[in-house]
């Protein structure tokens, strides 16, 4: 079989890059497939994106796979040629992601190229919606949507949205798979508190940051230390009052950069739980990186994330927005030890969530739900 990937890969940064980048690999690995990568020269211009940059120089390409960064979002020319390179690669199936509306019309226009050649196109949709959301913006990644052949989330609720608002189409839903492509820790940063909690990744204000400062500052418990580890897409400024505010400074670590993938292992190590307490999302890529490292997760529970946590056994829900509750929470069932009883459900857990049980559900979703 001839696959084509079209998405952003390494040596970009983010969730979905890292995403795309294991799934070609995956498909990639198996004697009957063929890969190949058609990918970005440009996905954002610097005045829509708020990071230091989007590439991560240290990040490991798709070794052995034939990559193409020719596809620019600000430059329709650059559409034409992707969508013939990916024509001339004579696929049987496209692998597609879709995440973002700025993204959508590129990828789109690929897509319709291919499907008009009679060629299925498989969506992977990790967000049918902008985070901050905006009906403008839903008609945007409606066009990259409706060129779909059939598309694969990793939950309920996104599959049910999608089925909503494209009657007909087939979807199938696979948890997202752990991140084991990270490096084993060596365990480098000293314990400061006798509940280690870490909030990891980019911080943007539908994350809920606020929420879990809050919460902190609610706490019987004292003897507890947060780790902010992420670059900030905005808000540091608000953030920094909040710690002098609620007076954390003490008990709030902030690193507000993009760290390489040997410093994560380590916040990870080190951490008792991830706290997610997320306002909105649609799946979470620091779930399955805290799933990795045998972490439970502390998340809000809002549908997409208490999909992903098994109370008890993965980790924690606590209703969303509610930072009384999270601090109740976090003061009576969360710690050390509660960490350590839980390993042998998370290791259980962790062996479910494998990129070759996602890989047989991009190339063959027929076979409904997961």
């Amino acid at each position: 079989m001839k696959v084509v990937v079209i998405g952003p890969v390494a040596p970009f940064r983010g969730g979905i890059a890292r995403h795309t980048t294991a799934v070609a690999r995956e498909l990639a690995s198996r004697p009957d497939t063929d890969v190949s990568i058609i990918s970005f020269s440009r996905q954002y211009p610097k005045l829509l994106y708020p990071g230091k940059t989007d590439r991560d120089l240290g990040a490991k390409p798709a070794s052995g796979i034939a990559t193409s960064f020719c596809l620019d979002t600000v430059n329709p020319l650059s559409w034409l040629r992707a969508a013939r390179k990916a024509l001339h690669e004579k696929p049987d199936i496209a692998v597609v992601p879709a995440w973002t509306f700025f993204v959508a019309p590129a990828l789109a226009f690929v897509s319709r190229a291919l499907r008009r050649r009679h060629i299925p196109v498989v969506t992977i949709v990790h967000n049918a919606d902008d985070h901050e959301a905006a009906r403008w913006k839903a008609l945007i990644s409606d066009l990259q949507l409706r060129q779909s052949s059939r598309c694969v989330t990793h939950n309920v609720t996104l599959a049910q949205e999608l089925r909503r608002r494209f009657p007909g189409l087939p979807v199938t839903v696979s948890p997202h798979p752990r991140y084991d492509d990270y490096p084993l820790p060596s365990g480098t940063l000293k314990r400061r508190a006798d509940l280690e909690l870490l909030f990891f990744g980019l911080v943007r204000p539908y994350k809920g940051l606020d929420i879990l400062l809050h919460a902190m500052a609610r706490m019987e418990t004292k003897d507890v230390f947060l780790s902010v580890v992420g670059e900030f897409w905005s808000g540091r400024d608000e953030t920094e009052s909040i710690i002098a505010e609620l007076e954390l400074t003490d008990r709030v670590e902030v690193v507000p950069r993009y760290v390489s993938d040997e410093e994560a292992a380590e916040y990870f190590d080190r951490c008792d739980a991830v706290v997610a307490p997320y306002r909105s999302a649609s799946a979470s890529g620091v779930l399955a990186l805290a799933q990795n490292y045998l972490r439970p997760v502390v998340a809000s529970d809002i549908p997409a994330l208490a999909e992903a946590v098994e109370p008890g056994g993965t980790g924690w829900l606590f209703p969303s927005e509610d930072p009384a509750a999270l601090a109740e929470l976090l003061d009576g069932l969360v710690d050390q030890r509660a960490r350590e009883m839980l390993g042998p459900q998370l290791a259980a857990h962790r062996e479910r969530l494998s990129w070759s049980i996602f890989a047989d559900a991009v190339l063959d979703a027929s076979g409904g739900d997961i």
